[in-house]
């Protein structure tokens, strides 16, 4: 009663919103999500909705005043489900794995029962000696019906239950089709054995029960990855913070104890764990988890610091205005979710081909039974007939058409750094006509890197040497600009024993012996320690260029400008050009600045029409909503993640964050964006391996419904053939085994 009133009362307070992320409890499959849409879609009041069979949520957009909550709960419940609040990701991974493991047990029942019912059926389908039609034959049926009963009851349960379910709706998919074709196998087999008879037919609904049964257990596996996009989130965040006390001390908790109000220190190279307002200090900021901005941001008092940020600088202290849950990353995160929750789960094909298989199959089944009694056929032969149709209906064919594709391309595509985490995936890539693309991480490597070096004219130290000194300086620091030049020294930096470096506002400085007071900084920062630079013309460099200019003097005199910047990936034009050249519209989507998404637009020939800049996560992902056509989303950081989740298809790049990996429905571990055109190549070759086995799997059907509905094929005969059909379907997928060789891999010209 207690959870009863919580659950009500929880409710109720969503009630005046107008729209909430709502969870449901007990989805079974795809085909349950989209009868669940259809039940909350025809509610009045509801003016929006999105169910997710992946993250087990329903986006619900409503009129306060014509839908009450309750209501909308108490037809959900008809259906079997639970309509509650969000959960969070850590009981969302719970319950996946939870549906994994029963999976499993389902299966491992199935495997044991149904080696002993395909056996058995074996022995009679040989007949070796007559024994189908002697008394043991009769025994042998019965065994294998014994053996069948724990598959079709037990693993088969909710699929029968789900094919009912959705029936009843007018919603059928393979759950319905293959809990007819089972159940009709079942019942005429059950009736051969009444009558005496050992032509049974166990193994058809065993067969039929296994394999929509394992597709299952691998889809569910995939899934996982919805609910880690959002944990992966909380990951990268502090869980603990210091914060000041009363009197004066600073002790170090779990930063979901601090409240709004309280102040927290960050030391330099820290995360922010907390939203909140720069009160003491002042530093710069890596912003990119949030913007994806490549430039550090520079921070004084009075300035608001988001969580996710790094200090990298000096330590600040924060006043503390968002805490744990309320925080901007929290609200990415959630966006994630809502995101994955209003566009749904794709559709596969085989899922709309029964669609319309279920209502002709029981058609024309019924038809048949009908016309045989008519003409005078007896009652046996009629059920005989009409069960018939139903057994070549049988969706074996249908069932294994996309998956024995996919599992053909995307185990190639894997060996190559590739990653489809399930067929809708590969459907929806090789339909894709609009490809948007992040900037920092994405079509530029992400981080600084040394472009050229502009010395003093009479500076006699050699480039190397320059490039030294200056990581000489820098070494102990954790700043971008510290990373580029450690990686552009390379090995020629030993470690030292000496003073560290001391960190300035826009600058280092370090005492080194033999060379001086090195100091490495903007202009403004060496005009600060009394050196002049030549060239004073050169106008200061700043966050909206692509280029940043550091300064290098050594004992009071300037030697030489590094000029870093985060470079384009050098695949980068070639596979723009590639995928203009197949007719696909590339933009970039970015939160850099104008500027530096301009020259990189203009680099890689995209129209600057098509760069949108200063993006915040949410902006991106609207954006990506209101692009027409089939939309994917390329991306790298967490700020990504709510564009990615919200694309039809996501793709995150080699060295994404795990926000970003686990946000997306295809994933490159190596190699630059040039992944992306071999992998659309890929998808393509599949997809069109996928519609070419659903047409072989639907000729068959056309073909064997007809026999069996003028009597031309027994059960038995209709069995063998489904199984063939079903061979044909997995020779055809092998083809792209061996059509996805090496060669498709190669880098694009």
């Amino acid at each position: 009663m207690e959870r009863r009133v919580k659950y009500a009362a929880e409710l109720d307070a969503l009630q005046e919103s107008g729209h909430a992320l709502l969870s449901i409890e007990g989805l079974w499959c795809p085909s349950c999500a989209a009868a669940t849409q259809q039940v909350i879609q025809r509610t009045p009041g509801v003016s929006e909705v999105g169910v997710s069979f992946a993250t087990s949520t329903a986006l619900v957009r409503w009129d306060p005043a014509r839908l009450q909550l309750r209501e909308l709960a108490r037809r959900v419940r008809r259906l079997g489900y639970r309509l509650g609040p969000p959960m969070s990701a850590e009981e969302t991974l719970s319950r996946i794995d939870r549906h994994v493991e029963g999976l499993g047990i389902r299966l491992a029942l199935a495997a044991f029962f149904g080696m002993w019912t395909m056996l058995l059926s074996l022995l009679l389908y040989i007949d070796s000696g007559g024994i189908a039609t002697s008394s043991g034959g009769w025994w042998i049926a019965l065994s294998a019906g014994i053996a069948s009963l724990p598959v079709v009851a037990f693993t088969g349960g909710p699929i029968l239950l789900a094919g009912w379910r959705t029936l009843r709706i007018g919603v059928p998919g393979m759950d319905t089709l293959v809990g007819i074709g089972a159940t009709a196998a079942l019942m005429l087999s059950i009736w051969q054995l009444y009558q005496g008879q050992a032509h049974v037919y166990f193994d058809t609904a065993v067969m039929l029960v296994s394999l929509l049964t394992l597709g299952r257990f691998i889809e569910t596996r995939t899934l996982r990855h919805a609910a880690q996009a959002i944990n992966a989130l909380q990951d990268t965040l502090p869980e603990t913070a210091d914060w000041r006390q009363e009197n004066g001390e600073w002790h170090r908790v779990n930063a979901d104890r601090v409240p709004p109000g309280a102040l927290i220190r960050i030391a330099a190279g820290q995360r922010v764990p907390l939203d909140g307002r720069l009160t003491e200090g002042s530093t710069q900021l890596d912003r990119a988890v949030l913007t994806g901005e490549s430039l550090p941001v520079a921070a004084a008092a009075g300035d608001t610091v988001e969580a996710g940020c790094v200090n990298l600088v000096s330590p600040i202290v924060l006043c503390v205005e968002a805490g744990v849950g309320q925080r901007r990353i929290d609200r990415i995160g959630a966006r994630i979710a809502e995101a994955a929750g209003a566009k749904g789960d794709t559709q596969r094909l085989a899922d709309s081909v029964a669609r319309w298989v279920v209502p002709v199959a029981l058609t024309l089944a019924l038809l048949t039974g009908l016309v045989c009694l008519l003409i005078g056929l007896p009652v046996q032969e009629a059920v005989l007939r009409a069960v018939s149709v139903l057994v070549v209906a049988c969706p074996c064919a249908v069932g294994i058409a996309v998956p024995v594709a996919y599992v053909a391309a995307a185990s190639q595509a894997a060996r190559q750094g590739i990653l489809f985490r399930h067929p809708a995936a590969l459907e929806t890539l090789a339909r894709v006509d609009r490809i948007l693309f992040d900037k920092t991480g994405t079509l530029t490597e992400g981080r600084l890197g040394l472009l050229r070096i502009e010395r003093r004219a009479d500076c006699s130290l050699d480039n190397a040497t320059l490039i030294a000194l200056a990581a000489r300086a820098e070494q102990g620091v954790d700043h971008p600009i510290a990373w580029a030049l450690h990686a552009a020294a390379g090995e020629s930096l030993a470690a030292v024993s000496e003073a560290p470096a001391q960190r300035h506002q826009r600058g280092v400085s370090r005492e080194v012996p033999q060379w001086g007071r090195i100091l490495v900084g903007s202009r403004a920062f060496l005009r600060q320690q009394g050196v002049a630079c030549n060239d004073e013309n050169t106008p200061e460099t700043t966050s909206s260029d692509i280029q940043l200019r550091v300064e290098l003097a050594m004992a009071g005199r300037w030697l030489a400008t590094l000029v870093l910047e985060d470079r384009l990936r050098e695949d980068a034009p070639a596979a723009i050009q590639r995928l203009h050249h197949h007719g696909i519209e590339c933009a970039i989507v970015t939160g850099d600045a104008q500027a530096p998404a301009q020259k990189v637009a203009a680099r890689l020939g995209i129209p600057e029409q098509r760069v949108y800049a200063d993006c915040t996560p949410e902006a991106k992902a609207l954006i990506v909503k209101h692009t027409r056509g089939i939309v994917a989303f390329a991306g790298d950081g967490i700020n990504d993640g709510p564009a990615l989740a919200q694309a039809a298809i996501g793709i995150s790049v080699a060295e994404a964050s795990s926000t970003a990996t686990a946000a997306a429905s295809v994933a490159i571990a190596n190699g630059g964006i040039s992944r992306i055109t071999e992998a659309r190549d890929i998808a393509r070759r599949a997809y069109h391996v996928m519609r070419q086995n659903l047409v072989f799997a639907l000729i068959y059907n056309a073909f064997g419904l007809s026999l069996a509905a003028f009597g031309a094929i027994p059960p038995v005969v209709a069995a063998i053939a489904m199984a063939m059909s079903s061979l044909t379907v997995v020779a055809n997928a092998s083809r792209l085994t061996s059509s996805l060789g090496a060669e498709d891999f190669a880098p694009s010209n």
